[in-house]
């Protein structure tokens, strides 16, 4: 689902966020038309038809691994493929799904007009079990549509029986599968019921395992031991398919910012590893009702918008900082770091940030944050952040405490009240060695002999600084220098470079094992693309070229739905395209179209 894609770089003292992508809404439910009973009656009859019963294109073959890339019948092909996500999470049963008007042979159509050759199918492993006959009769039907469109199917385990790990909110999250043994049986019976059946057919094009595994054990052995397991379970009945494996996305039953870098190999030769992409983040997934309805992530491209390529080294000639808040309680107050030059010749960026340095106990907090940037001469050059620091931005800030996050005794908080509003940020508890906030999104480009200025609002209650001179309480502008050999010299701008980057982290895998990889979900919010100036349109075409550039297959996400969607109409039909969305897609996957 949308947002498990590694988050942009974090910067120092914080650690590296746990960022990770946020569940969309159970809630939301769709209009469910029914189809006419008598074609109900012929469609029930619908299923995998045998080789020498096939219409259509008898000599489509099937898609196979080859180096690290993907053939059919020798000749090299990529999987273009949109996610068609069946209502996953709206807690529909399989009975909704056989008598819904989406997906239809007009959907199956339409994909093949837009350029895709392909269809990633999400299933939810309860189906089979809620209805038997009516799961094989709706997803017969859909293979069958599928081949009469010469559209290929991607079947994708998208939530297994007993593991819910995409709405860590929901009463109904779980992990069951991972430690009863019975309910993972389940899973691999699963693949063996649908392995068995379509075991002939080449209109499905491969087995999507299991969608961004979460595990509870400490290292993802979980995952990747089920994962041997259903390879070869699929494997005693159905040589023929592609396999499809994703990494492990996260540990400990909770996303991990690092769970996409654990791709693994499991022991078969016809299996492409997946990742998922929605770099950066905060822009593709800006507006989100599953995230945050009220928060603005930017444009693209934005050269003005930095991303860490490495970890960045701090600048110790230069200083911007505010003086520190007293001890005791006091109100809102205005602190001003004045007007500072930035000296280092290798500065680069810089990054502001609310600090604890040393002891503290007590509880200070923070709002209203503004940088400014001044020319030599002192003119103003740009105001580079004015954040209110209110409900919808301080969710962006990222906290850390006695250096690795991990002190009970400090309390970091995002307070539902501010100045002026409903937000602001605070540090609590006892600090021993240093505590704070920053905000990866804020970090900025600096230019050596521009002066720069860091304000904002501080406030402390019991305030009591434990380490003498050392503690301090005060707003500063982190300075960061080049790093020689990383990418950019450290930094990227949001633009294609930086998604290239994003990518490679991947991509080393597929090299180093001569595997191929595909990027099975990536997309934007309709926001991106409807908003003047957003850039959904570039964001795509930039993700497209490098998919092309480095021979991956792929899967938008999603074809019909209201935030997300190719096409926003709730009620089945294709009839509310995202103009501006669907326009990039015809053009660049018809000029890459055979």
């Amino acid at each position: 689902m949308p947002g498990a894609a590694a988050p942009e770089e974090a910067l120092p003292p914080a650690p590296r966020p746990g960022r990770r992508r946020e569940p969309r809404s159970t809630l939301r439910t769709a209009a469910r038309l029914a189809l006419p009973a008598v074609l109900l009656a012929v469609l029930s009859g619908c299923g995998a038809v045998p080789d020498g019963e096939r219409e259509g294109d008898e000599s489509q073959g099937f898609v196979s691994a080859a180096g690290r890339g993907l053939v059919v019948d020798g000749e090299p092909t990529r999987l273009r493929a949109v996610n068609f996500t069946n209502r996953y999470d709206a807690e529909t049963r399989i009975t909704d799904l056989l008598s819904s008007a989406h997906p239809s042979a007009r959907d199956y159509a339409q994909v093949e007009d837009m350029g895709f050759n392909s269809v990633r199918f999400v299933l939810r492993g309860e189906w089979l079990a809620q209805d038997e006959e009516a799961f094989w009769t709706w997803l017969d039907r859909n293979v069958a549509w599928a081949r009469e469109a010469g559209v290929r199917l991607v079947l994708d385990l998208h939530v297994p029986v007993g593991g819910r790990w995409l709405d860590p909110g929901s009463a109904a999250t779980t992990f069951e599968m991972w430690s009863d043994p019975a309910v993972r049986a389940r899973t691999v019976e699963f693949w063996r019921e649908v392995a068995s059946r379509y075991h002939d057919e080449p209109s499905v094009a491969a087995y999507d395992l299991l969608n961004e595994p979460v595990t509870t054990d400490s290292d993802g052995e979980q995952w990747r031991s089920l994962a041997q397991e259903l390879v070869d379970t699929i494997r005693a009945v159905d040589d023929n398919h592609l396999l499809v494996v994703g990494g492990v996305y996260g540990v400990e039953g909770r996303f991990d910012p690092e769970g996409q870098e654990r791709h693994f190999l499991v022991d078969d030769e016809n299996v492409m590893y997946d990742f998922h992409f929605y770099e950066p983040y905060p822009y593709t997934h800006q507006y989100a009702p599953w995230v945050d309805p009220a928060r603005d992530g930017g444009t693209y491209p934005d050269p003005d918008r930095l991303v860490a390529t490495a970890p960045p080294e701090v600048s110790e000639a230069d200083v911007v900082a505010t003086s520190s808040l007293p001890e005791g309680t006091s109100g809102w107050t205005r602190y001003d770091s004045g007007v500072v030059t930035v000296e280092d010749p290798s500065a680069v960026a810089a990054l502001p940030q609310f600090v604890v340095e040393g002891g503290m106990d007590g509880t200070a907090r923070v709002d209203g944050v503004t940088v400014t940037e001044y020319g030599p001469d002192g003119t103003v050059l740009r105001e580079v952040l004015d954040d209110p620091m209110d409900r919808s931005s301080t969710g962006s800030w990222y906290g850390w405490g006695d250096d690795d996050g991990a002190d009970p005794s400090v309390r970091l908080e995002r307070e539902p009240s501010g100045r002026q509003d409903d937000g602001s940020l605070s540090v609590g508890g006892s600090v021993r060695s240093g505590a704070g906030w920053n905000n990866s999104q804020h970090l900025f480009r600096v230019v050596p002999g521009n002066r720069y200025r860091v304000q904002g609002y501080m406030r402390g209650d019991d305030v009591v600084l434990t380490d003498g001179d050392r503690s301090r309480v005060r707003l500063e502008l982190e300075v960061y220098t080049e790093v020689p050999g990383a990418p950019g010299g450290g930094f990227l701008a949001r633009d294609k470079d930086y998604l290239e980057h994003a990518m490679s982290r991947h991509l080393r895998f597929g090299a180093e094992h001569g595997v191929p990889m595909s990027v099975m979900e990536f997309g934007a919010v309709r926001q991106t693309f409807e908003m003047p100036g957003k850039g959904g349109d570039r964001w795509v075409g930039d993700v497209l070229g490098l998919l092309a550039e480095h021979d991956l297959s792929f899967g938008y996400w999603e074809y019909h739905d209201p935030d997300m969607g190719i096409f926003v109409d709730e009620g089945g039909a294709p009839d509310e395209p995202n103009e501006a969305l669907l326009d990039v897609l015809r053009r660049e996957l018809h000029e890459e179209s055979p």
